[in-house]
């Protein structure tokens, strides 16, 4: 056997328990008594019973009714349940298997059928064993799973940028993790002391490959703005400074990333002194502007490719102008796309009406509206990340 029987013997008689007892002590097994199911029940509530051979026809509670109340119970191990009865007829053996029976031994009982019910336990209990003990190693790697996954989205976390003021520009970002590990990531960032570059970017799937490679596009993205803004023409424009930013970070991503994943991405970079913005957006949802005195958000641009699909997905930049009151918020579809209880999604009027709502409040009372209607609109653990990035010009 592959774990030791705790057996619990239930009888009126004091005769057949002698001679249960005996028999199961001969088999090694550790045995106890009970004249009838309440004292059974009282027994059982210690634990450790893994088997109840018990009469049918017994006092205060029978045996059908312990039974039951074992079944009813919410025990760490199987309990395999043999009922003594000399009632044979198809409705009482239908009675006692609807009462979570598992075996009959019929009286007068007779050593060698005795015997082979109990070694059809063994089996079953041995088996149950096994499994239980997988389940608990199954257990064990799951909640080490999720503790790695906690950590991963505490990284994640951990690399968005706080608020920030580049003189006359403040960007402010709201990040709400979904119930996976996903890879949405914001950033901004100075390059020199002219302009000023941020970003959204989504990572296709979710896991830790997909935060990951989120930390990886941070540092790319950094590293590959400060070289083409080092080595670009100064006469070059914006423009073509935004797109060669992007079209190189494509390439790089390319070149390292042998998976299947890849990503959307909106880049921006803004020349402080003049307001004047390029917009570069890679298979993600266009930029929403609000000039300065109007509530309302309006769309910037078309998409090109996601990053991480072609070489040469030919980029352009769209310029926008952020005179002072003026904001542009970055987002992911993780808001779009964000599902009600009939499936509908959230989509883009909703959230404009919530960023045009919060044109006079701070970024962070914005978010929290957002927060909010998102949440009321869900209920639940989201399903995609919710990113949110604005940039105000003060």
């Amino acid at each position: 056997m592959a774990q030791p029987v705790r057996a619990l013997l239930v009888d009126d008689d004091p005769v057949l328990l002698a001679l249960l007892s005996a028999f199961l002590d001969s088999r090694g097994y550790a045995v106890a008594q009970a004249p009838d199911g309440q004292a059974a029940l009282a027994l059982l509530e210690g634990g450790g019973f893994n088997l109840v051979i018990t009469d049918r026809n017994m006092p205060r509670m029978d045996g059908l009714a312990l039974c039951r109340a074992i079944r009813a119970r919410q025990d760490a191990s199987y309990v395999y349940c043999i009922m003594l009865t000399a009632s044979v007829d198809q409705q009482s053996l239908v009675d006692a298997m609807e009462a979570g029976v598992d075996d009959f031994l019929a009286k007068p009982l007779r050593p060698a059928e005795l015997g082979a019910r109990l070694r059809a336990a063994e089996r079953v209990l041995a088996l149950e064993a096994r499994l239980a003990a997988r389940n608990e190693e199954l257990t064990g790697a799951y909640a080490q799973l999720s503790r790695d996954l906690d950590l991963a989205r505490s990284l994640q976390l951990a690399q968005l940028p706080a608020p920030q003021s580049f003189g006359g520009v403040h960007l402010e970002g709201l990040f709400e993790a979904s119930s996976f590990v996903g890879g949405d990531l914001y950033d901004y960032f100075a390059l020199g002391d002219r302009l000023l570059a941020f970003y959204l970017a989504d990572i296709s799937g979710h896991g830790v490959a997909a935060a990951m490679m989120a930390v990886s596009a941070q540092h790319q993205l950094r590293a590959v703005s400060q070289q083409v803004v080092r080595a670009i023409d100064p006469g070059a424009g914006l423009q073509q400074a935004a797109v060669e930013i992007v079209t190189r970070y494509n390439s790089r991503f390319l070149e390292m990333n042998d998976s299947s994943l890849y990503l959307t991405l909106v880049y921006g970079l803004l020349d402080r002194a003049t307001g004047t913005a390029a917009l570069v957006s890679a298979g993600h949802p266009p930029v929403l502007h609000a000039a300065a005195g109007s509530p309302v958000f309006e769309p910037v641009g078309q998409g090109s490719l996601p990053v991480g699909i072609l070489p040469d997905p030919g980029y352009e930049a769209r310029l926008v102008t952020l005179a002072p009151g003026s904001r542009l918020a970055l987002y992911s579809d993780g808001i779009t796309d964000c599902s009600g209880a009939d499936g509908e999604p959230f989509g883009l009027q909703r959230l404009q009406d919530l960023l045009a709502a919060g044109r006079s409040q701070s970024p962070a009372a914005g978010f929290a509206a957002v927060r909010e209607a998102l949440h009321g609109w869900h209920h639940g653990s989201f399903e995609d990340d919710v990113t949110l990035l604005l940039l105000e010009s003060r």
